[in-house]
This record gives C-alpha cells, structure tokens and sequence, in this order.
C-alpha cells in the first residue's frame, strides 16, 4: 500500500506542466504546439526565447522530482525512493493534465537523483559537456551521458533488487523520450 501511494502521489507531483503554465502564463504559448511539442525547460526556453523561463522550468522540474523521492527516500528507504523516483518522472512524461504529454524527463530524473546517486547526476554533467565541446550533436551526448550516469545509480540500489529494478525503469522512461529526436538529429547529420 505504501508503494502504491508513492507512486500514486509522485505520478500526481510530476505531471504538473510546469514548462507548459509557465510558458502560457508569461508569454501566452502553448508550448505543445511550439517549438519541439516537448513541455520541458529546453523548448520552453527556445519557444519564448527567454532564459529565465527555462532556468525557472527547470528548477521547478529538479525540485519536483528531488521533494517527492527525498520523502520517500529519507522516511521509507530506499526501494520506495526509487517507486517515488521512477513515477515522479513518468507523470512529468506523461502528464495527466495535459493530455499525456510531457517533457523528456531529464531534469525531474536529476532531481531524483540529486538524492538517491548524486554522482550520477555530476557523471551525466561531466560527460553531456565534454561530448558537446567535442562536437558531438545534442541528444547523442546526451543519451551517452545518461546511459553512463546509471552506472552509479546500478551500483547503489544493485542490493536490492527491486530497487535495481526501478533503476532501470527510471533510465528507461528517460531514453525513450530521447530517441526520437537523436534518430532525427541522426537522420540530419
């Protein structure tokens, strides 16, 4: 039951569209028919042109995920941090109210992460950065920087297997919004 509830409220925390209100508020866009359609901090940043909308995307998407797996995490261990952890990104994914659309989850998983593996959140930084300075494209350097960054993740929760489980999940959720836009950036290369 209390996993239930984890994930019943995490699904709920995370679906709120924070790219979409803030976007609609402050610049009357609706950005799931702008830009990229992805209701995340990037495109909200590069549909209103405005960096403060995407650094205030942004810190709310971390915070979503980092407030709901901390509770979870601090209070029930750590199996129930990850449930908290894997939903809070889905329902960021896959909004409730906005017809299931969403963002691609990278930010709210930091967030979860930022309590659970830290090192995975500061291993995807180092990793995303160098590749982009090299000149790798967008989303190739980012799914390398996170499918490297669960490797700390794996290393923490892999004694306890239903928490390595939801590990997987939670990396899982967030490479499959990425490989759609990497197979297009793929295709134009």
């Amino acid at each position: 039951m209390l996993g239930l509830s984890a994930a019943l409220v995490s699904y709920l925390v995370g679906s709120f569209p924070t790219a979409y209100v803030i976007a609609n508020h402050f610049r009357k866009v609706d950005l799931s028919r702008n830009g990229s359609g992805n209701l995340g901090a990037m495109n909200a940043y590069e549909v209103t042109g405005s960096k403060s909308i995407g650094i205030i995307v942004a810190s709310i998407d971390i915070s979503k995920g980092f407030l709901v797996t901390s509770l979870s995490f601090w209070n029930f261990g750590i199996v129930v941090g990850m449930i908290a952890a894997l939903f809070v990104v889905v329902g960021h994914n896959y909004s409730v109210y906005v017809r299931f659309k969403g963002g691609r989850g990278l930010a709210t998983a930091a967030g979860t992460l930022l309590v659970v593996q830290p090192l995975a959140v500061l291993l995807y930084l180092f990793i995303y950065f160098l590749l982009r300075m090299v000149g790798l494209k967008l989303y190739l350097s980012s799914v390398i920087g996170i499918v490297l960054a669960s490797i700390p993740l794996f290393m923490k929760t892999y004694h306890a297997p239903l928490a390595f489980i939801l590990s997987a999940g939670l990396i899982v959720v967030v490479l499959s919004k990425h490989l759609s836009p990497l197979r297009t950036e793929i295709g134009n290369a």
